[in-house]
């Protein structure tokens, strides 16, 4: 925590130099006296209240993007009182990110001209206000998120707009402050959103509830390589099957936590082998009555043909009763011989479906290392440390975080902790709570607008689905249209 109020600090007073080196001459012009100039804080209260602004403004100025934004608009207000208001001088004041008041500052010279305070009250203000509320709401509060895999499904849907607490997992503080407001690492194409070269030290405040086995968490994904900075990685949606300190495994694509068969959910999806002979399966009611996206047309043989589906259990049952030409459906469960690429660790033999045992780490826990789970524990040491040791006999290692284990309720068609390992607890995001939109588009054309469909039975919904909170909007809608219609006029 104290490091991260130095760094704080720091920039802070670095902006304060910019902002002195920048404005010093119209604060002397203004007849403000030059030792008032430098002092920080006080300077930019003098400001605010030279030009009717609200006072409380000045808590913008401990948050690094809003500082940024506080000190443009008080650049603007100087600019104004100086004559400088033209629409020649706004374009070249933001087209030069404010340096164009440093050009003004040096050489030009300026007259102060008294304004009316009244005009300082434009409507932008409020626009500019509400942008800046929404901001910090979103980093420091609630983000919201949509599912663009089906990974989670059928939990969640591709097409569900959530929104994510971020301080049910205790308040992650921005490890990159400044980037451009509601853009995550991103612009367009490799254009990075965030200024990378300043970093702030991790912090969390203290979380209202610690995660459990089974919660779905939002996180930054831990081998995103294209991101260094953590919070700039990017997001994914699973669930946490397995907490520090848990043993995990999987046997024939049953999850097992501690030795314990994992509670059984309705949810949970994995795929299905289907064999129909003479009339191949009704792929289009199978989609659009029964909720099924993701159906694969494996081939036809002598007049019987081949999907993989995936489905719940519940769903399979479903599909089995309704049509009478299916010949078996199963699931597709690997062999325990198969060895699956890319799942980790590296060359253990695993696949998704045989997977482990595998010991989740737990902070403050002291690991021996030896030949066999070097490969395992490698990646935390040269995490934590950044180092890695090639010879490990003799060796114990104590954990420095806290590591979870995370899959998708897609089981067979999620990428998950099973192919890339665990996550750290510095990456972790928060936690979904609620749907707010749910659309149900063409996965193969998303920006085909005419094909969107709204599911209504989700729609302002909790995440598991129980409560409801759809006769909210309409009562909020039916409110305001009165209120607009009638009242206001």
């Amino acid at each position: 925590m104290y490091q991260y109020i130095i760094y704080s600090i720091f920039f802070l007073f670095f902006e304060n130099i910019i902002h002195v080196l920048g404005t010093w001459k119209f604060y002397q012009k203004s007849e403000i006296g030059l030792w008032k100039i430098f002092i920080p804080v006080y300077n930019i209260f003098i400001l605010l209240k030279t030009y009717n602004r609200p006072i409380w403004w000045i808590f913008f100025l401990f948050i690094p993007l809003t500082s940024i934004i506080l000190l443009f608009i008080l650049w603007m207000d100087l600019m104004r009182s100086f004559g400088k208001k033209t629409k020649k001088d706004m374009i070249l004041f933001f087209l030069s990110a404010g340096i164009y008041i440093y050009y003004i500052n040096f050489f030009e010279k300026i007259k102060f001209s008294k304004i009316e305070k009244e005009k300082k009250k434009e409507d932008n203000i409020g626009i500019l206000l509400a942008i800046i509320f929404s901001f910090i709401t979103h980093t420091y509060i609630i983000q919201p998120f949509v599912i663009p895999t089906s990974s989670m499904e059928g939990t969640l849907l591709v097409g569900d707009f959530i929104l994510v607490s971020k301080i049910h997992y205790g308040l992650r503080m921005p490890i990159s402050p400044i980037s451009l407001p509601f853009t995550h690492n991103n612009i367009i194409g490799f254009i990075k959103s965030y200024i990378s070269i300043l970093k702030w030290p991790y912090f969390r405040f203290p979380s209202m509830q610690s995660i459990q086995r089974n919660d779905i968490v939002v996180f930054n994904f831990p081998k995103d390589s294209n991101h260094k900075i953590i919070d700039r990685k990017d997001n994914y949606i699973k669930r946490c099957v397995g907490v520090p300190g848990d043993l995990i495994y999987i046997k024939k694509g049953v999850l097992f936590v501690n030795h314990k068969k994992e509670s059984f959910f309705l949810k949970k999806q994995q795929a299905y082998l289907i064999k129909t002979e003479n009339i191949p399966l009704n792929i289009e009611y199978i989609k659009d009555k029964m909720d099924i996206e993701d159906v694969q047309f494996i081939g036809e043989k002598n007049d019987e043909f081949f999907y993989q589906i995936m489905l719940t259990e519940k769903k399979a049952i479903q599909i089995k009763n309704l049509f009478d030409n299916i010949i078996f459906i199963k699931k597709y469960i690997l062999p325990i011989s198969f060895q699956e690429n890319y799942i980790f660790p590296n060359n253990y033999g695993w696949n998704r479906d045989f997977f482990g045992p595998l010991h989740i780490p737990k902070k403050g826990e002291l690991i021996r290392l030896n030949l066999k789970n070097i490969h395992i524990y490698n990646e935390i040491i040269s995490y934590e440390k950044g180092v890695k040791i090639n010879n490990p006999l003799k060796k114990y290692y104590k954990i420095k975080n806290n590591y979870y284990f995370m899959m998708g309720d897609n089981r067979h068609n999620s990428y998950d902790s099973r192919y890339w390992g665990f996550v750290p607890e510095d990456h972790i995001v928060g936690k979904p709570i609620f749907i707010w939109m749910s659309i149900d588009w063409n996965r193969k054309k998303p920006f085909n607008f005419l094909s969107w469909k709204l599911r209504w039975k989700r729609i302002m919904t909790t995440i598991d689905g129980k409560h409801s909170y759809l006769y909210l909007f309409f009562l909020f809608s039916f409110i305001y249209s009165i209120y607009f219609f009638f009242i206001k006029k």
